[in-house]
């Protein structure tokens, strides 16, 4: 029987072009800087409402989890530190009025912490099927900085450019007034039907997680969650790091969204990364079909297999012509 999990593909040994690397950071240390603590509640997609039918096209039954610890207080001081160095390479775009996509290039602790083994393991257990780092390394170790604008929400509604993540204070948010975390205990599809017919949201399905403080996180199904991030009400520090993971079993098709990536990501770096992940995808299909080889007469199948894997070529192929012409996605700020 072929077996389709994927082996952990290598960082990049190579910065791009602008990324240089910090010097005067942290070292990370697992042993005094995790504190990994399950969550005590894990609610699955059927429990947003998400029928058979579209849970069966996900990798995982999984939704999102209650409140979880990753952080030692040492490691939450030690990522805040990390985050004040970034925060010099803040961007914007249509969604996001500050952030620093990219980290992992410059910040070898921020790398080692989302690439972490222990931690993906952690992240696995909870979402029950075996996971790996995000093979993109933009969607590693993303951080949100509030807006310097009080009020002015940090992240709209919208749902992810990848599958599973964890959302993650940096900053203590029992410091500062507002900026909540937020999810709606409802589909997607719900959510966008509320808002075509100008409908106001059912308040009752709104989730605002209590998080005790810095260094915890909840983990999620990002492109089925419809979630956001509330402004502060006050002038204070507000930071979240998300980190992305991709299934470890390849027959899963990609959702990496390329067409999104592409209006926020460094031109010269986005279009090579994503290239870069989905031949990885590629290899690690043929290399667990030549292990699981045997000899058999289905002709047909060889060659629907052999289709398989043009389609996907072809796929990249065209997402790489079309970067750039899309819009980028959200559900707005109410």
């Amino acid at each position: 029987m072929t077996t389709y999990l994927a082996q952990e593909m290598p960082f990049p040994d190579t910065l791009p072009e602008g990324f240089a690397a910090l010097t005067n950071e942290p070292v990370f240390d697992p042993v005094k800087h995790l504190q990994l603590e399950a969550p005590a509640e894990v609610y699955s997609l059927a429990d947003l409402g998400y029928s058979d039918t579209e849970i069966a096209a996900c990798p995982t039954s999984f939704g999102a989890t209650s409140v979880f610890r990753i952080l030692s207080d040492e490691g939450a001081a030690a990522l805040l530190e990390v985050a004040h160095l970034l925060e010099a390479f803040t961007t914007s775009n249509a969604r996001i009025a500050r952030n620093v996509r990219g980290g992992a290039y410059r910040s070898k602790f921020l790398r080692d912490l989302c690439l972490h083994p222990e931690v993906t393991k952690f992240m696995s257990g909870i979402c029950g099927i075996p996971l790996l780092p995000h093979t993109i390394p933009h969607q590693l170790g993303h951080l949100n900085y509030n807006p310097e604008t009080v009020g002015e929400n940090v992240d709209k509604w919208h749902v992810d450019t990848l599958r599973i993540d964890y959302v993650m204070f940096v900053t203590d948010p029992k410091s500062v007034e507002g900026g909540e975390f937020q999810y709606y205990r409802g589909t997607k599809d719900e959510f966008l039907a509320r808002k075509k017919a100008g409908e106001p949201l059912d308040e009752s399905k709104v989730v605002s997680p209590d998080m005790p403080g810095p260094g915890y996180a909840i983990l999620q199904q990002g492109n089925m969650v419809v979630h956001r991030a509330k402004g502060l009400q006050a002038a204070g520090e507000r930071i979240t790091m998300v980190n992305g993971y991709v299934p470890r079993d390849v027959r899963f098709p990609d959702f990496s969204r390329f067409d999104q990536l592409s209006l926020v990501d460094p031109t010269h770096v986005v279009g090579a990364e994503y290239l870069r992940h989905r031949q990885w995808m590629m290899r690690e299909r043929l290399a667990a079909e030549i292990a699981g080889f045997t000899f058999h007469t289905d002709t047909d199948a060889m060659a629907d297999n052999l289709s398989d894997m043009a389609d996907d070529m072809s796929d990249v192929a065209a997402q790489l012509r079309a970067a750039g012409q899309a819009e980028i996605e959200h559900f707005g700020d109410g």
